[in-house]
This record gives C-alpha cells, sequence and structure tokens, in this order.
C-alpha cells in the first residue's frame, strides 16, 4: 500500500531549522507565492535541510545506524516486558512503546525516567504506553 499523501513539517533539516514538505515529489510542485504552508519558503531551512541529504543520506550508513538502533530499543523493551509480565512493546525503528495493563502506570514510568535524566512520554488512547523516541545521534552507550 502507498499513501496519497504523506506531509511534514518541524525540524526536517536536523539543524534545527523548520520546512514543510509533501513526500509525493509529484505533489510537492509549487510556484512562487502558492505554498502557505507555516514553514515554506524559508530558504535557510531547505539549504540545510540539503546539506542534511548530503551529509546523512548520501549512503546507507545512517538508514543502517538507525535499523540497527532500533531493533537495539526493540530486544531492551520486549527483554522488559518479558521480565515483568507486560504486553509486547509496540512501535518500530527509534519510536517504540512499552505499554501497560494499569492506568497511570506508564506516567510513572515516565515520570521516573525523567528523574533519572530520561525523557519518556505517553501514548496510546488511555496513555497506557511509556513512549521512547530515541533520537537519530544516540550514542551506543
Amino acid at each position: 500500500m502507498v499513501s496519497d499523501l504523506v506531509c511534514l513539517s518541524k525540524s526536517i533539516s536536523g539543524y534545527g531549522m523548520p520546512m514543510a514538505l509533501t513526500l509525493r515529489p509529484e505533489y510537492d510542485v509549487w510556484k512562487p507565492g502558492e505554498h502557505n504552508g507555516t514553514f515554506r519558503g524559508y530558504n535557510p531551512a531547505f539549504v540545510t535541510a540539503a546539506r542534511a541529504l548530503e551529509l546523512f543520506w548520501s549512503d546507507g550508513a545512517l538508514e543502517a545506524r538507525t535499523t540497527a538502533l532500533g531493533e537495539r530499543v526493540g530486544r531492551a523493551l520486549a527483554d522488559t516486558a518479558r521480565r515483568y509480565g507486560l504486553p509486547a512493546p509496540r512501535g518500530r525503528g527509534l519510536a517504540r512503546g512499552l505499554p501497560f495493563r494499569r492506568p497511570g502506570v506508564a506516567r510513572e514510568v515516565c515520570d521516573a525516567a525523567y528523574r533519572g535524566g530520561l525523557l519518556l512520554e505517553t501514548a496510546g488512547p488511555h496513555d497506557e504506553v511509556a513512549k521512547v523516541l530515541a533520537p537519530l545521534t544516540v550514542a551506543d552507550e
């Protein structure tokens, strides 16, 4: 299945500058002044995004590292789930989450993680998942 349209906006460039784009290039065609997206047309963002593509996506190294890190996070969460009798982790890549059966536990886990210097957030329709969004630049340690 192929999505009809995928739109993104935020700091896609990797350098902290906001921009918006459409992932189907045939639809991401605009004349000057036509696109009124919040982040569209900010030239430094496009320049830094192009540089990020050159640096990080010119070969398969970042993709391979991201895949390996995602699998590592997935294994760690799966081990934790087995150890504590929790439901299987959710997600893929570096966006993973550990669901809890009892209401409020995911929030408690996120709060405890924060006190320990790790930023997690809750997710799911009832905030029952402690979600990990590890950065692409996370160190192996």
